[in-house]
């Protein structure tokens, strides 16, 4: 494994320096440094799941001192670090291929060299932040991880939008930073100790304030609800392929952090931490969600729903927190293994959809859903693909974020089996709110699909639109095929995930998900529950097969005959004969005046009649 270790690391340093040194020739030094950071995440996903298939201690992975005191670097591998990792490289893989065909598009407007040396950069310092064991390390790695995404959200310099979204985000982290120091300077002065391991001795109240400061300091990053005030602006001037990198793995190293440090560190010892976190990410996931419905900025709605997502995790970690201080620890486990399963759900379909929102800009050059339209004719593969991811996001079978919803349902369940009265209450309110995000976030990519893919081009620019190229396509189709693969077959995943409950709680629920890897025959079994994404796909496929030979049955000769659209008598119809995405999220808009505040303007605009 260290061998992996190594060449990774070589591979990943290589295609950062090259660039800068093939610096003119824009086109080489795109291709060589994208093929040497897809080999470079093909090492690291390699060396994620062998730490997951394997037994015993944490890997050391390098350990380097200085005369300075205190400066170290270690790096070790457990197996919450080496699934974190697995996120970071399937994601990186599928970047750096469709990077290959994206950056043809900036090769005279931006110094693509520099940009690629800062991409590796930062997925190298996202790699250091999940593998550091001290407090030292970790601290200048995720420095080091928010200046460099900062250096990349502002990398169009000409972009007004990207400098104030740019000194928002970088304002925002270093707050969050200032939060996690003084955690850091007070888990020094109570233990002696700057490794990252479980602290004993700690009394009750420096664990709470604690608690506090890596709430805050790592609520920054995840961008938790209040905190949240620069995601929606930083992730939408990036480039698309920043923005996947930013919502599908930055964020979640945030939620590495509360793991690493609430479970781990200070053991989760409290209950109302737990009831915190199950609360915030309840609001998080609706409010992200019903603001997301508004957005036609299509790459700010994305952004919005990573809060959203966030929110899904958080009440999954929530139960796992609160069931553990209460002494239930299959109950935190199965909310713990779909708090974990929604974080590889949530990089791989937010990952498509914004290198779908990626591709859409690349052949539009806008991010106004209003002016797109009938897009499925003009870029069918984009559009299949980003189809399949919001059937993924929108946790509808056989796709895996009906799974690990589904089992974040089942956890919440399970503990209002266990709990008190109040936090009954709280988990059937978070329950509701789940759904209610559910029913919203189907709702929101309706009309991201239907608005900008189905009806008549609403502009000059989507009526010339063409295909993206096809690496830009099969970087798509990497995130996309594993969305179904692992809708279908969810227990493969389950089963290295369990190995995370057994490190972190002692405790394995692989024996309450049952079933076996059988094409025909794969359930998920739950506290009486069960799903079966086979069946679900195999007895849709079955039902379409049914209807169609029942229709041929009916008519066997009939023709096919094809018309016009009925315009009702019109002449003709044309895009303003169309929903809008204004229009579209109008009702709820509506529903939710008192949240949304909307203010009504009217234009008058002189007519035929006084009466038009």
């Amino acid at each position: 494994m260290i061998v992996l270790f190594m060449t990774a690391l070589a591979l990943y340093g290589c295609a950062a320096v090259l660039p800068l040194i093939l610096t003119k020739y824009q086109r080489a030094h795109t291709l060589l440094s994208n093929l040497l950071q897809a080999a470079a995440s093909c090492c690291t996903a390699l060396l994620a799941l062998g730490r997951l298939n394997a037994a015993g201690p944490a890997l050391k992975l390098l350990d380097i001192s200085s005369p300075i005191p205190y400066l170290t670097l270690t790096l070790k591998l457990d197996k919450l670090s080496a699934f974190f990792l697995l996120c970071l490289a399937v994601l990186s893989l599928s970047v750096s291929i469709y990077s290959i065909g994206y950056m043809k598009h900036y090769f005279d407007k931006l110094n693509t060299g520099l940009f690629h040396c800062f991409v590796n950069v930062f997925i190298v310092s996202m790699f250091f932040v999940l593998t550091a064991a001290d407090l030292v390390s970790f601290l200048i790695a995720w420095e080091i991880m928010s200046l460099v995404s900062y250096a990349l959200v502002v990398f169009e310099t000409k972009e007004t939008e990207n400098s104030k979204a740019g000194l928002l985000y970088i304002i925002m982290t270093h707050l969050g930073a200032a939060f996690l120091i003084i955690a850091f300077m007070l888990l020094y002065v109570h233990t002696g100790s700057l490794e990252i391991a479980a602290a004993g001795g700690l009394s009750t109240k420096v664990k709470n304030i604690l608690f506090v400061l890596f709430l805050l300091g790592f609520g920054v990053k995840a961008g938790l609800i209040p905190l949240h005030v620069w995601l929606p602006y930083a992730h939408p001037v990036a480039l698309s392929n920043i923005s996947a990198l930013m919502s599908g793995i930055m964020i979640k190293t945030a939620v590495y952090g509360l793991l690493r440090f609430i479970l781990v560190v200070l053991g989760a010892s409290e209950t109302w931490w737990g009831v915190v976190i199950l609360l915030l990410g309840a609001v998080a996931a609706t409010l992200g969600i019903a603001y997301a419905l508004l957005e036609n900025n299509y790459k700010r709605l994305l952004a919005y729903s990573s809060i959203e997502n966030i929110g899904i995790i958080l009440i999954g970690l929530g139960v796992a927190l609160a069931a553990s201080a209460g002494r239930h620890p299959a109950v935190a486990a199965l909310a713990l293994l779909a708090s974990l399963f929604h974080v590889l759900n949530h990089t791989l379909f937010k990952g498509a959809l914004f290198l779908g929102a990626g591709s859409l800009h690349y052949a539009l050059q806008t991010k106004n859903i209003e002016k797109l339209g009938g897009l499925m004719k003009k870029m069918p593969f984009t559009g299949v693909l980003m189809l399949l991811a919001a059937l993924a996001i929108s946790a509808l079978p056989p796709f895996n974020g009906f799974v690990s919803e589904w089992l974040t349902f089942q956890s919440i369940f399970q503990f209002l089996n266990v709990s008190g009265t109040g936090a009954q209450l709280l988990g059937m309110l978070s329950a509701a709110a789940l759904a209610l995000t559910g029913g919203l976030g189907a709702a929101c990519f309706v009309k991201l699909i239907g608005i900008s893919f189905l009806g008549l081009p609403r502009s000059p620019e989507a009526e010339e639109a063409r295909e993206a190229p096809a690496p830009m396509l099969f970087g798509m189709g990497i995130l996309v095929f594993l969305c179904l693969l692992l809708g279908i077959f969810p227990r493969a995943m389950a089963g290295l995930l369990d190995g995370i409950n057994q490190e972190l709680l002692q405790i394995s629920i692989l024996p309450a998900i049952k079933g076996s890897i059988i094409f025909i025959y794969y359930p998920l079994q739950v506290g009486g529950t069960a799903i079966s994404p086979v069946f679900v796909l195999a007895g849709g496929l079955v039902l379409l097969i049914i209807c169609l030979t029942v229709i041929h049955l009916l008519h066997p000769h009939s023709n096919q005959r094809l018309y016009e659209t009925w315009d009702c008598g019109f002449g003709g119809l044309n895009s303003r004969m169309q929903y809008t995405a204004t229009g579209f999220s109008k009702p709820l808009r509506i529903v939710f005046r008192t949240l949304y505040r909307p203010k009504r303007v009217l234009e008058y605009k002189e007519g035929l009649s006084p009466y038009y």
